[in-house]
């Protein structure tokens, strides 16, 4: 079972992140900006190289601090969820995108909802 994503199309850097009790927590992160203005950021869990919280655990937390580094205002902030193939022959460790979206009190996300995203619509969102 694959445990350490490697860079790709959906992931080209790593990202540094405070997870639970401001643990030291890493993902892989790709950021996009569209030609529509928008950027769109993909967070890609690691596995076994993520020393701390897992992505969808802080989710909110961990789209705050990509929002903050992107510079982006949240209105043109596009947030999606990515779990790499494992190679198992359970479904639920098969790859999957999610589309996260939040409300936003001007200071904070909260009360996230997963949208769940197709290969082929993540692609094209990242043509827009």
């Amino acid at each position: 079972m694959e445990t350490n994503p490697a860079f790709s199309k959906y992931m080209d850097h790593y990202f540094d992140y405070l997870g639970h009790w401001d643990s030291p927590s890493k993902c892989g992160l790709k950021l996009i900006k569209r030609k529509d203005g928008k950027t769109l950021a993909i967070a890609t869990e690691i596995y076994r190289q993520n020393p701390g919280t897992p992505v969808t655990e802080v989710v909110e937390s961990l789209a705050e601090q990509v929002l903050r580094t992107s510079g982006e205002i949240p209105s043109n902030f596009i947030f999606i969820e990515h779990t790499p193939d494992l190679g198992s022959k359970l479904t639920f460790y098969g790859e999957s995108f999610d589309r996260v979206e939040f409300d936003w009190n001007d200071e904070r996300f909260s009360n996230p909802v997963w949208t769940r995203l197709t290969k082929e619509q993540v692609d094209s969102m990242m043509e827009e």
